[in-house]
């Protein structure tokens, strides 16, 4: 049972023979209504802070929880974004290595071209090189049959005769020009 101030302050009492002081009760009962008048408004106080304190804890909490999702989207996005990232760069390293495959299978394609081109090259030299000495000799020995004394062969037709002719297959060295001085 709650007792209020007012309470405490209306209350009687039985009268009885060689009671108390009725003075000196009613004194002491003004000054526990007085006190237990400030202890109410003190646990007054102290639940509306109290009421305060839970709001702002909820308020608190609340916050907590936004600022926790918040986290967890940012972990999530960032998650999300570096995987994005490794996909891009794994695709970008795929492509990379499909058109470095992709180059050099055109540059080995390229050589092998170049090689038939050359070998082709050089056997049309070698074909034009017997035909010039096939007909070489048959002028020289159409010019011999024909006037044996008008003909003689000149000494560097004599001397085609014994040139090497294979190092015709090696590409020129350029020679160097001596510097003229103006």
């Amino acid at each position: 049972m709650k007792y209020t101030p007012l309470d405490i302050q209306r209350r009687e009492f039985e009268k009885v023979f060689r009671g108390l002081e009725e003075s000196e009760v009613r004194t002491f009962l003004h000054e526990i209504a007085s006190e237990w008048e400030e202890v109410l408004a003190e646990n007054q106080k102290l639940k509306e802070e109290i009421l305060d304190s839970r709001e702002r804890l909820r308020q608190y909490q609340e916050q907590d929880r936004i600022f926790r999702e918040t986290l967890l989207q940012a972990q999530r996005t960032r998650e999300d974004v570096l995987d994005g990232a490794n996909r891009e760069k794994d695709l970008l390293i795929r492509e990379a290595q499909f058109k470095g495959e992709e180059l050099v299978r055109e540059a080995q394609q390229h050589v092998v071209e170049l090689e038939v081109q050359l070998r082709n090259l050089k056997m049309e030299r070698t074909r034009f090189l017997r035909e010039m000495e096939s007909l070489m000799e048959r002028t020289r020995r159409h010019m011999q049959e024909e006037a044996p004394d008008m003909y003689m062969p000149a000494a560097p037709t004599l001397n085609l005769e014994s040139l090497d002719l294979s190092a015709l297959d090696e590409p020129p060295t350029p020679s160097r020009r001596p510097l003229q001085n103006d």
